[in-house]
């Protein structure tokens, strides 16, 4: 249930755009596990449409490591550049609406987050997963060979001292948020990520604007494509395979090896199944801090009172944290393969044979 009623929506919008709106339909996207995002379609008193996104700041907060801003600069940034995203608005914050929770406005995108036929059993379903992963891998390349500097980016994200060692810095960062929120002792957690510090590879071939948390159910597609990229609020400049390895399953529709060498031709350089495996880790210990300290926690502490956050929290960190536990002391390759899918294991072991 929203934490904002359709007429305070309606008022809000209607005098911050100066007319009159009417609202046609709101309803709040699911999960929505770390910020409320309602989509609201209204119309003007001549008739005219227009519909938005608003998203919103809990009552006790985000559930990630960022603050409501971030999303928004990133948005900013990214409008008219080669990245496709919806037009932002605006940001607010301490006012009225909302109880003075932070929040941002943004044009609603026609489209869609699911791809009609995607889940066929027949030879016409298979192409179209094959050339959907590939649209994934094609924005992916995008983003991460987006020119970051001349846009702003370090204007207000950390930039690692090392380009090279974008993966160890992406580390260390999530472990002082780690260090800083977890709610007791975690030994299992602690021992893996002494074992990644001293695995990681070195071969970040360029720092790039990651996105976080992409591909199917996070992306709007109209018909294949992708028309807008959304949910920006764990990007962050690093090493571009934190992405690959969080595509809500998209890059795997189809033949994985084909998918990651469609990446590879569209951002001009070669991932190794290391540099992979490593992004792959860090990528799951990010999750488990997102699940932890940002989930969890806050509803034991009393501040979130959704049991669904305690339990996907604890499912989530409880789970990873075991799998981790049997990687510890192996090789980066060796363990990731050994938690993976049998196509992408396949893969890997193929790439470790040559």
């Amino acid at each position: 249930m929203s934490s904002v009623t359709e007429q305070q929506v309606s008022d809000y919008l209607s005098r911050r755009l100066g007319t009159p709106l009417k609202i046609n339909k709101m309803r709040q996207t699911f999960p929505g596990l770390s910020r409320e995002t309602l989509i609201v379609f209204t119309e003007t008193g001549s008739g005219e449409k227009q519909d938005f996104a608003v998203r919103l700041d809990y009552p006790w907060g985000g559930s990630c490591p960022h603050p409501m801003r971030h999303e928004w600069e990133t948005y900013s940034r990214l409008w008219g550049s080669q990245v496709p995203v919806a037009e932002p608005l605006w940001y607010d914050e301490g006012i009225e609406f909302a109880e003075g929770r932070p929040h941002m406005v943004r044009r609603l995108v026609d489209g869609s987050m699911t791809v009609p036929g995607l889940a066929e059993d027949s030879e016409a379903g298979r192409q179209l997963r094959q050339r959907v992963a590939f649209e994934c891998a094609e924005k992916l390349a995008l983003v991460h060979t987006v020119d970051w500097k001349a846009l702003g980016f370090d204007g207000f994200m950390t930039v690692p001292d090392d380009p090279v060692d974008a993966l160890r810095a992406e580390l260390r960062l999530w472990r002082k948020r780690w260090d800083a929120g977890r709610p007791g002792p975690f030994p299992v957690i602690e021992e893996a990520l002494c074992w990644l510090e001293e695995t990681l590879p070195r071969e970040t071939p360029r720092l790039s604007l990651t996105k976080g948390n992409n591909g199917l159910g996070e992306e709007i597609f109209r018909g294949e494509k992708i028309v807008a990229m959304s949910d920006w609020e764990l990007s962050t400049l690093s090493d571009g395979v934190i992405d690959l390895a969080f595509s809500q399953g998209t890059l795997t529709l189809a033949d994985f090896g084909q998918t990651l060498r469609h990446y590879e031709n569209c951002v001009g350089s070669k991932v190794s199944p290391e540099r992979l495996a490593g992004g792959a880790f860090v990528t799951w210990f990010k999750m488990i801090v997102c699940a932890v300290v940002h989930m969890a926690k806050n509803e034991l502490d009393g501040t979130d009172d959704r049991i669904t956050n305690l339990s996907f929290g604890l499912i989530v960190g409880k789970g990873v944290e075991q799998r981790l536990g049997h990687c510890i002391g192996r090789n980066l390759v060796d363990a990731w393969s050994s938690l993976v899918s049998d196509e992408q294991s396949s893969y890997f072991r193929a790439e470790k044979s040559k």
